[in-house]
């Protein structure tokens, strides 16, 4: 069972590693990398890093389930908070053709937080079978006693 303060712990770590690479793709080279990254690296990062710190013992996978879905939701949130502002003030600016579409999408508001949302719920999900992943590899790798 996880507590409440791992998961603020898993909260803010997450939203912060998206919050980084959220500036990545402002270099319109990089885009799909970072989006990928957020997409289906964050949780095993986050399993791996906790784990490290000894904040989890065993990485078993509920666990990682739930810190897959959780860290793939805050990741893509801080990815939001980040990129999406920097772009359109960008696009405005500079007046850049790849970010002509965050124009459009700040116009309609309205569109703009439900697709964050919707965005972030898949990215919980397949965060979370990155993180299922994470679990069973580490099962699988983990040394055993020859004893």
């Amino acid at each position: 069972m996880i507590n409440k303060a791992l998961l603020k712990i898993i909260f803010i770590c997450s939203f912060i590693i998206g919050g980084i690479l959220g500036v990545i793709p402002l270099i319109p080279a990089f885009t799909w990398i970072a989006f990928l990254a957020v997409m289906f690296l964050v949780a095993p990062f986050i399993i791996i890093y906790l784990h490290k710190l000894k904040l989890i013992e065993d990485i078993e996978t509920e666990k990682c389930l739930t810190i897959g879905a959780i860290s793939g939701a805050s990741a893509f949130l801080g990815f939001s908070v980040i990129y999406f502002p920097i772009a359109f003030i960008l696009n405005l600016i500079f007046k850049i053709q790849s970010f002509l579409w965050i124009k459009v999408i700040f116009m309609n508001i309205g569109f703009l937080i439900p697709m964050i949302i919707l965005i972030a719920l898949l990215c919980g999900l397949m965060n979370t079978f990155s993180g299922f992943l994470t679990a069973y590899l580490y099962e699988y790798f983990k040394p055993r006693n020859r004893g």
